[in-house]
């Protein structure tokens, strides 16, 4: 696939209504789309120094398979009221199915098909992109190098973009905690925690005391360096993933060019 089909691919790939339609499904407070973008962008990052190792390592089938690897997420009855990581450990090639249906779609709808041993690459990738934790383990390049990238996003990006600065002007309305956390989006746990964080960032006892001081500074400190810069980021790639496809192709370009 050369770098203009590639970029054709993955604009398609990203404008599916499947794959769009993993916005309205959230894993801990981010949606599944904004994760595939995320998983994606690392494998970027890193495809350099994966290619350096294994120079015959495909590009198209990272790509795909990153954007693709949860895809199985927008099909809950697939699940039968288990968890995706339990499918994953069961019976993944239901999850390979789901990522069958899109590719599927592509060619149908848009004339975009992969080559044989490039659609098995795809397949194996969402198939054992739970690695150790799942069925399937990674055999190739490609299928280690997504696996990773979603295992560190699952760990350090799979965070509720909220702090206490969105949650105290709805308890300040008198709304009770739970209706804030369905207004946001999020669990009435994460509220929480997210208050005792700025409590405990401002010094004060309680988020009776953290709505005082909201009121009188416009603002409170939302937690531990790492939680605000996890939330900055996490905010960063839903603006990111918002502007897809058009925000991923200068990447997707400066990799597939040999410049990343």
């Amino acid at each position: 696939m050369i770098d203009e089909e590639l970029e054709v691919y993955i604009r398609a790939l990203v404008a599916a209504p499947r794959m769009r339609a993993l916005w309205d499904v959230c894993d801990r407070g981010v949606p599944v789309f904004v994760h595939s973008v995320d998983v994606l962008l690392l494998c970027l990052g890193r495809f350099p120094e994966w290619q350096a190792r294994s120079s015959r390592i495909d590009l198209a089938a990272v790509a795909i398979g990153a954007m693709l690897h949860d895809s199985s997420k927008l099909d809950p009855h697939l699940l039968h009221g288990c968890s995706h990581s339990h499918l994953m450990s069961v019976d993944p090639d239901l999850a390979v199915d789901a990522a069958r249906h899109v590719l599927d779609e592509l060619a149908a709808v848009g004339g975009l098909s992969l080559s044989p041993d490039r659609r098995r690459q795809v397949e194996h990738i969402v198939a054992s992109h739970h690695g150790r934790f799942g069925k399937v383990r990674p055999l190739t390049p490609e299928a280690h190098l997504v696996h990773l990238c979603d295992l560190y996003s699952s760990t350090n990006h799979r965070v509720a973009p909220v702090d206490s600065n969105d949650i105290l002007p709805l308890l300040s309305t008198g709304c009770r905690m739970q209706h804030v956390g369905v207004l946001l989006g999020i669990g009435r746990e994460v509220v929480k925690s997210r208050l005792a964080e700025s409590c405990r960032a401002e010094h004060v006892r309680d988020w009776v005391e953290l709505l005082g001081v909201w009121k009188s500074q416009g603002s409170v400190a939302s937690g531990p360096p790492e939680r605000t810069e996890q939330i900055r980021q996490v905010r960063r790639l839903i603006e990111i993933s918002r502007e897809a496809p058009d925000s991923l192709m200068p990447e997707l370009r400066a990799v597939a060019r040999g410049k990343g």
